[in-house]
Order: C-alpha cells, then structure tokens, then sequence
C-alpha cells in the first residue's frame, strides 16, 4: 500500500470508540474518532479516510444523515463504510431506503457487539487491499470498470474529471491510478503533466483506458512535455474485462516486486 491507511470511527459512546481503537492499533492504521456525525464530516472534509466506521444512532447528526450527505456528494460518494451498531440489519436498510428512494450504500454491516477478530477481518478486507482510482467521465464506463475491478480484492475509488482526479490523489494517493484521456475541465494528458510535475505524485503507476489511438496520444504528449508519456500500459476501449483484470495485476505484481 502507499501509505498507511487512514480510518474514521464515528460513535457517541467513547467506551465504544476506546474499545475499536485498541483493537484496531494491532495494525498499523492511522486512526480518528468523532463523537457524532457533524464531527464526523469535518473530520471528512479535512481529510478523506480510506474508511469510515459509522454508528447509526447519535445525537446531532445520525448515521443516516451522515451516509446520505456522503452519497450526495461527488467527492465523498466512494468512502468505504461499515456500519457498527445496535440497530438490525434490515430494520437500518428499510429505513434508509424510505427515507432516500434508494438502497442503503455500504461496504459491510456489523451488529454490535463485534468479536474483534470478526472487525479486524472486515477492517482489512477494505483497506489492506491495492488501492485503485479510475478516472474517466463516462459514468456507464466508471460502473462498468468498477463492477470488474470490485470482483477482485481491490479498493476501487473513481473520478469524473481530471480535476477531481487530482484532488482525490492529494488526499489519498493511488497504487494505480486507471486513466481516461478525453475528459472535461482538465483531460488525461494533464493529470499525467501535473502528477509527472511533482516528486510526490511523480511515481503513481498510470495505466491509460481510452478510445484515442495510442500513436496519436504519445505524439501529442511528446509534442506537448518533449517527453515521452510515462505510463504502465495503453489500453484501447473496448476491453474485455479479463484482459483488463490481467493489466492491472501484472502492473501491481511490478509495483511490489
């Protein structure tokens, strides 16, 4: 992993949040609490976390609301969360699908009290996993590419500009970042001109996903920067999506060894 993930634990009960603190420091995450759900997303909006450990019944702000306000949000709608808390199961999704019209978007759901084996197996499930941003701003290519890449053990972020991609990797950055060129507001060829800018970015494994023909595109990048475009792999769309599972796990095997 790039960094050491970074993991948001929202309860209002603070023997609840000392209790999975100190099971979650056996690992080595970067932890922070909040007390209820308006802490909870300025904690957020300071910092994205990699996941979000959310209770569903506290004051000022509920877990409802903080899930809603999320999955409203562009650059927020992608945080993995797992709900820990006393309320059943179905009862919580019944409620959140009357309240919003829509299914309740969570990675897991864990009725309190959690074993802490049976956490930290769900923890790591999420973060200990390659971390992949997609960027491209076709949203039936986006669902399409992140229902292939989810059905490997992989933390699938995505972006719908270049600008929002360059956001989202200051704040968190990528093992792989999965990159269309023809995007608005700022296209592929400049999210690899400013990664390549800074030594903080500079290293980030690109693979490019694109309709534009790779001769074109590497003239053009060179015309532009005199170099020549640092990428892992050129992948013309339509791909199929074994060959697109085969890319990414050949470009991460490179990256670990």
């Amino acid at each position: 992993m790039s960094e050491k993930p970074f993991i948001l634990i929202v309860d209002d009960d603070p023997d609840i949040r000392e209790g999975i603190v100190a099971v979650l420091e056996t690992n080595d995450y970067r932890l922070a609490t909040a007390s209820n759900g308006i802490i909870c997303m300025e904690h957020i909006r300071d910092e994205i976390p990699d996941l979000l450990i959310l209770d569903m019944l506290m004051p000022r702000m509920d877990g409802f609301a903080v899930i809603r306000e999320l999955r409203s949000d562009p650059d927020f709608a992608g945080i993995p969360i797992i709900i820990l808390t006393t309320v059943i199961e179905d009862a919580a999704y019944r409620r959140y699908e009357l309240e919003t019209g829509v299914a309740m978007d969570v990675s897991n759901y864990i009725e309190k009290p959690a074993p802490p084996d049976e956490l930290l197996r769900r923890v790591s499930a999420i973060v200990d996993q390659p971390y992949i941003l997609v960027a491209d701003d076709d949203p039936d290519i986006i669902e399409a590419i992140s229902i292939v890449l989810e059905s490997r053990p992989y933390n699938v972020a995505t972006a719908r500009d270049g600008e929002q991609c360059l956001e989202m990797i200051r704040k968190r950055s990528p093992d792989l970042l999965l990159l269309d060129l023809l995007m608005p507001k700022m296209d592929g060829f400049a999210v690899i001109r400013e990664l390549q800018s800074d030594p903080a970015t500079a290293k980030i494994p690109v693979l490019v996903l694109t309709t534009v023909v790779e001769d074109a595109s590497r003239r053009r990048y060179e015309l532009e920067t005199g170099r020549d475009m640092p990428v892992r792999a050129y992948l013309q769309k339509p791909i199929a999506p074994e060959q697109l599972l085969l890319e990414v796990e050949k470009t991460l095997e490179k990256i670990e060894s």
